[in-house]
């Protein structure tokens, strides 16, 4: 696989600017005299001038891959590879690095946080590779002309030219094909109309809606169906593509990520996004419906951006889980317990390495927050929370909850608690060991 950027490459200094900026309101600029939906996400930085805003949940940092982190990811690897199908990642690069210099300047965001959020993205994105996961670093493409276009400027989304350089430079990345010579073969003679996100903060917060972003959208030979505008395109190369709001916006591929993947792997495209997912509602769905296994797909893209990394080992243990359970060749009955808000045990002695994960089944309740602690011998807990979007489409649900075992730090269970969190009186649970 080849290496697209080096780290050093956005390290650059910031251009002189203008010693403040013009925010849409003051309310904005402060988490205080934010509403308690946005608190968390703010406070937001924003210029009339330019257009841009930014809240300041875009500048952390939480990249960190932890040592089981990285096992996770290569049992992942290697069950997708068990169904004879590579994973590859495409994660949109931390939106705050694409803001112009001087704009950020007078935000008052100064060239160490910059650096601080750009290292450590480049870092997990390079610890995705060491993995076995290619997953190109568009990083070094700030300040460059495509750079300029990647993002909108009162979006959290890329724009459809952002989604076409992501699909570009990936396919660069596995195969060592010029992403620009990909590029150049897509006619960007459409326009895209965005209302903008972060225009409806403004909205919310300042009683004003900014204007909407005008942006190019290409004009795409071969759509991700496989359809083109010839009929019907026969190709070796089928890409399951699976992901959040950035390729499913409005409930819908908005920015034309399953084309651009098709265009520039010259593949058949079948999308299985879905929006307010989290890093696992659209890989869980994909995975039960069954399409991974009848599908005949020859690589998955795992279409994961920087605001939900593959790094929350909940979210990694709950797919792996998923992905086991099509292999699993038995299952073993653990007990049934009734679950409430409040814990319940169920005392049940077992090794871990002796099964691949639990699967436990909650009769209609396919949607919310289980919590689950696996107490060993010694005592002690190791705790998962595993968590379904009540936002995943219904007929896309499961009430069946897996958690992979994979390699936990003390296998030897003496006992097992859950929690089903808000829950409303008591459901029926039934545990089992998938083999």
């Amino acid at each position: 696989m080849k290496t697209i950027f080096k780290t050093t490459a956005i390290l650059a200094t910031f251009t002189a600017a203008p010693a403040f900026a013009a925010p849409y309101c003051d309310a904005l600029t402060s988490a205080d005299t934010l509403p308690k939906k946005y608190a968390k996400r703010g406070p937001f930085h924003s210029d009339t001038d330019s257009g841009w805003i930014v809240g300041q949940d875009q500048l952390k940092a939480k990249f960190k891959a932890t040592d089981e982190v990285k096992m996770l990811w290569k049992h992942i690897t290697s069950e997708f590879a068990e169904h004879g199908m590579t994973l590859s990642v495409m994660s949109a690069p931390p939106r705050p690095l694409f803001v112009p210099d001087g704009v950020l300047a007078q935000f008052g965001v100064d060239a160490s946080a910059k650096q601080k959020v750009q290292v450590a993205y480049s870092g997990y994105i390079a610890a995705l590779n060491e993995a076995g996961i290619p997953a190109p670093d568009l990083t070094g493409l700030t300040g460059s002309e495509m750079g300029n276009s990647y993002y909108f400027k009162r979006d959290t989304h890329w724009t459809p030219r952002g989604a076409a350089i992501s699909a570009a430079y990936l396919k660069q990345h596995v195969t060592d094909t010029s992403a620009e010579d990909t590029l150049q073969d897509i006619a960007f003679d459409q326009s895209y109309e965005e209302k903008g996100s972060l225009s409806t903060v403004v909205e919310k917060v300042c009683g004003t809606r900014p204007a909407m972003e005008t942006v190019t959208a290409a004009t795409y030979a071969k759509a991700g169906s496989a359809q083109s505008l010839l009929g019907d395109v026969e190709t070796d190369t089928k890409i399951a593509l699976v992901g959040t709001s950035f390729s499913a916006r409005y409930k819908r591929d908005a920015y034309q990520v399953a084309d651009a993947l098709a265009h520039s792997f010259d593949a058949s495209v079948d999308n299985f996004a879905l929006t307010g997912g989290g890093l696992a509602g659209s890989m869980m769905a994909f995975i039960q419906s069954g399409a991974l296994r009848d599908g005949g797909y020859t690589t998955v893209v795992w279409e994961t951006p920087y605001t939900t990394p593959m790094t929350d080992v909940h979210g990694l243990r709950q797919v792996l889980g998923a992905l086991q359970s099509l292999r699993a060749e038995n299952e073993i009955g653990a007990g049934t317990v009734k679950l409430s808000d409040k814990w319940t045990n169920l005392k049940h002695t077992f090794n871990a390495t002796d099964h691949a994960g639990l699967a436990i089944r909650i009769p209609g309740v396919s949607t919310g927050k289980l919590d689950i602690e696996l107490i060993g011998a010694d005592g002690e807990k190791q705790r998962v929370k595993l968590v379904k979007s009540d936002r995943i489409p219904a007929d896309q649900q499961s009430d069946i909850w897996p958690l992979s075992l994979a390699e936990l730090s003390d296998p030897n269970i003496k006992r097992i608690k859950m929690r089903l969190r808000g829950a409303k009186g008591s459901k029926p649970a039934h545990i089992t060991l998938m083999n």
